[in-house]
């Protein structure tokens, strides 16, 4: 929840200040405004440096585009796609010399090279910005209801289709409208139970309706994991993807390029694969043909990778306790099983470690690390490696009917190094999703290993066809290893430990309940029971986010010269003052914007966010003028210049918490339930009140103090 920890960050910076504000040492609080300055200025170093970088990519692709003849979207979105996909293009272009196509591999190499790598880093702690500032696209799905009660009826007839059709043209009409109330009115009106087409025979309405319910929250569920496993071919930096109310889901694209892309890629049905894991032997005999061949024309790749010296193929320690279960279940009601936690043999990191890949000419292997009998990509290396594998040559050195595939996650190793395993898996499939059934998370019972009594797992359950398969499969494959793959991603490889003859079987080796929820959710992910419509879609063109950020730079610009002017000419000296911790205040709201967003709080920049700032300027000033005017009263009845400061801030103070308090708590209030644009607004000006506070009441202050305390005033310019 976004307000509770804004409000929990304030109350903790409140309380380790306070004591420093009221401090008369003067360094104390030199100290405290120094400290947070330097800390504003780390947050938002990264913000300027992708900026920079951002716009030298845009050069770089506008240049790219130019010369090879295409649309500047085109580059950008392959850019992230492929390492190879543009030069495979460039090289199909007859109508371009071979000096240009040199000048377009050059230019392909800045950008998909150090650059890209530093432009990810520093994204991901640079200030958010929202569709109305850098265009994307704004996608409400929703759940087909009707699809799904089709799908699940256990009879159908003219007479269910006609009803559903009326609740349709009523949900339609009416999208607010409650759908269990819908649904009831319609079956009482036709004198029907929902017991005669969905659930079990004499059960309540109530019960099938919540039956529907939790079915549709299943939907919705998966439909978040397929979209998370998709938003990554966009190559877009800080999507977001939410579940709204009971049955939608709010997603969004910022900086997207092409949405008729993105609407065939998110309308897509989900791909659930059962693909077979190589044998670690083909996987040793491609690393050394790949080191072979790439040792051949060395020379050829210098220019983009370099080997450190000693840098070789390690087997990481990190691997669990292997169980076996080499015996079926006994008990005929139990599943058989798949042992998750299960790892490659032990003469599997035997055959690792005797290839001898420490030598230095070792190109593809030096790169790669040993993880848990996998291979895996330290993720400095993985551009290099995505560069090697997309090559032609290399390509054809895959042994017949295999692939790579990478995993879903990356996974971290003991000092919080980060690794992405690559498997090498038959291209054809043994099964797909369309035979899986159910897939759901149980808590085992022992049976089989007392051990592992009340660990979770996840059973799933195959139709009669996939069952066929699946006994045939995993009969003739013992002690090998099924990769689930979801949209050609590898969420997990267990090991086959005996024959699966009924389609019944059980994953084991899940960490915790959450782990095995969303493996149970991935595997029914392939299976879908309705279809997800999408019910809104708003696209904001980035000439229109440029367009807004000019507009919203120029209020703000103007606002402030005006409101600087004036308190210059009604206050004097003392109106420099307040305008130095107006531009002060200015910095710590973008430096806030930038600190939360940086922790995962979701802080962007948005339109109405720049409204608020707008609206932060006057009250930035406005607490000074309180105090400025108490200073002049103070001034009036004869007292001196320091007795008159200390005063007039004394009795201001409780007027100024007071006022802003109250616009803080109607910030969070804003930010905790409101969303979009709502949401936006609120967050920058809880910022900006804060940021306001601490300007107007310790950053003036100090500069009064130091001034009175360095020489004596005998009048004030106010």
């Amino acid at each position: 929840m976004l307000a509770l920890e804004i409000l929990i960050w304030i109350i903790t910076a409140a309380s380790g200040f306070w004591a420093l504000v009221h401090s008369k040492k003067l360094e104390s609080r030199f100290a405290l405004v120094i400290s947070i300055l330097i800390m504003v200025v780390y947050y938002l170093y990264p913000t300027f440096i992708f900026g920079y970088l951002n716009n030298r990519e845009k050069e770089i692709a506008l240049e790219i585009a130019d010369k090879m003849e295409v649309s500047y979207a085109y580059v950008i979105e392959n850019l992230y796609k492929d390492e190879a996909f543009l030069r495979d293009k460039l090289e199909e272009n007859d109508n371009m010399s071979r000096e240009e196509k040199s000048e377009v591999v050059d230019l392909l190499g800045k950008a998909q090279g150090d650059m890209r790598d530093d432009l990810l880093k520093y994204r991901k702690r640079a200030i958010k910005r929202g569709l109305d500032l850098q265009g994307g696209m704004h996608l409400v799905l929703e759940v087909d209801h009707i699809q799904l009660m089709r799908n699940i009826a256990r009879q159908r007839d003219q007479r269910l289709d006609d009803i559903l059709d009326q609740i349709d043209s009523e949900m339609s009409a009416n999208p607010l409208v409650d759908f269990n109330d819908v649904v009831t009115k319609h079956f009482r009106e036709s004198d029907l139970k929902l017991s005669q087409y969905f659930g079990e025979p004499g059960e309540s309405d109530a019960t099938i309706l919540s039956i529907i319910s939790d079915q549709v929250d299943d939907a919705i569920n998966r439909s978040l994991e397929i979209l998370g496993n998709r938003i990554d071919q966009f190559g877009v930096s800080e999507p977001s993807i939410r579940k709204q109310g009971q049955r939608r889901i709010v997603l969004e694209l910022p900086g997207i390029q092409d949405p008729a892309r993105a609407r065939d890629l998110i309308g897509r049905t989900a791909q659930l694969e059962f693909k077979l894991v190589a044998d670690p032997e083909k996987v040793h005999q491609f690393l050394k043909d790949v080191d072979a061949f790439l040792s051949s024309r060395k020379q050829s790749f210098d220019d983009t990778l370099t080997i450190p010296a000693g840098d070789e193929f390690e087997v990481l320690d990190q691997t669990a306790e292997i169980t076996a279960q080499d015996t079926a279940i006994s008990e005929p009601e139990q599943d058989d099983i798949l042992d998750l936690t299960a790892e490659l043999a032990d003469d599997t990191a035997a055959a690792v470690s005797d290839t001898g890949f420490i030598e230095s000419e070792l190109i593809f292997s030096s790169l790669l690390r040993g993880f848990r009998g996998d291979i895996a990509v330290p993720a400095e290396n993985m551009r290099k490696i995505r560069t090697i594998l997309s090559d032609p040559d290399v390509k054809k050195l895959l042994p017949d009917g295999t692939q790579f595939i990478w995993a879903a996650k990356p996974e971290y190793g003991g000092e919080g190094e980060e690794y992405n395993v690559l498997f090498l898996v038959k291209t054809n499939p043994e099964i797909t999703g369309s035979s899986l059934t159910d897939a759901r998370v149980e808590l085992s019972s022992g049976t089989s290993d007392i051990g592992r009594a009340g660990q979770p797992i996840v059973s799933l359950a195959m139709d009669r066809a996939g069952a066929r398969k699946f006994a045939r499969v995993t009969g003739a494959n013992i002690d090998k290893r099924l990769a689930i793959v979801l949209d050609e991603k590898v969420y997990m490889a267990p090991v086959i430990r005996v024959k699966i003859p009924n389609g019944r079987a059980i994953i084991e080796g899940s960490d915790d309940i959450d782990e095995a929820e969303d493996l149970a959710i991935v595997l029914r992910a392939g299976a879908l029971p309705t279809s997800v419509i999408i019910e809104e879609e708003r696209t904001v063109g980035p000439s229109l986010g440029r367009d807004s950020i000019r507009k919203g730079t120029t209020s703000a610009i103007v606002g402030m010269i005006l409101v600087v002017i004036f308190m210059v000419i009604y206050y004097g000296a003392s109106g420099l003052v307040a305008n130095v911790a107006l531009l002060l205040n200015i910095l710590l709201i973008f430096g806030g914007l930038a600190f939360f967003g940086a922790m995962g709080t979701g802080a962007t920049l948005s339109l109405p966010g720049i409204a608020g700032i707008i609206l932060t300027i006057g009250m930035a000033v406005d607490a000074n003028v309180l105090i400025f005017e108490r200073i002049r009263e103070e001034l009036e009845t004869g007292k001196t210049v320091w007795h008159a400061i200390s005063a007039g801030y004394d009795r201001a103070f409780r007027t100024i918490l007071d006022a802003n308090l109250t616009t803080l708590i109607a910030a969070l209030v804003l930010l905790q339930f409101g969303s979009g644009p709502i949401k936006g607004f609120a967050i920058t000006l809880a910022i900006g009140i804060v940021a306001s506070l601490f300007t107007s009441i310790v950053v003036t202050r100090l500069i009064f103090d130091y001034i009175t305390s360095r020489r004596t005033l005998t009048r004030l310019s106010i």
